[in-house]
């Protein structure tokens, strides 16, 4: 299979799968429909609206991709979804987040992590959406990183000034 790059810029390739997986409209729902009060069963609905079941316990979905195209031990976009969605599945550090789609995660109870390297250790770090932002004591912070850029909420405020 081809990988492809997600940001042009990534130090790891990876696959057509998981970056459509990552990118494209989709929506993820744990208990509605037919998965309704199913555990480890999720209902994916694409950019078209098609619906797909997949077993997140078992590994398996139900649309034509994973039917004919792939072996029992590759993926198809759906499955690698909802593994993404629910934190399952890592997203890789190095990857752009404006790239990623907005709405990852959204109707999951566990949320999408990206993973973060510290000296050849993974470690998860904040959910993929959540703020960094803590409430600063002044009206100009140091920035999340202490680099002397402030924040956007605290740039933000002083904007509106």
């Amino acid at each position: 299979m081809t990988a492809y790059n997600l940001t042009g810029e990534n130090p790891t390739d990876l696959p057509k799968r998981a970056i459509r997986a990552l990118t494209e409209k989709m929506t993820v729902l744990p208990d509605t429909g037919s998965v309704k009060d199913a555990d480890d069963l999720y209902l994916v609905v694409s950019e078209s609206g098609s619906e797909y079941l997949v077993d997140a316990r078992e590994g398996a979905c139900d649309c034509p991709d994973a039917r004919h195209n792939l072996d029992a031990n590759d993926s198809c976009k759906h499955e690698r979804r909802v593994r993404y969605a629910t934190g399952e599945t890592l997203i890789p550090e190095w990857a752009n987040a404006d790239a990623i789609d907005s709405q990852l995660g959204i109707h999951t109870t566990r949320n999408p992590v990206r993973a973060a390297t510290d000296g050849g250790i993974t470690t998860e770090s904040p959910p993929l959406h959540e703020s960094n932002h803590n409430e600063c004591d002044n009206d100009w912070c140091d920035g999340p990183a202490g680099d002397s850029l402030p924040c956007f909420a605290c740039y933000e405020n002083t904007e509106a000034r």
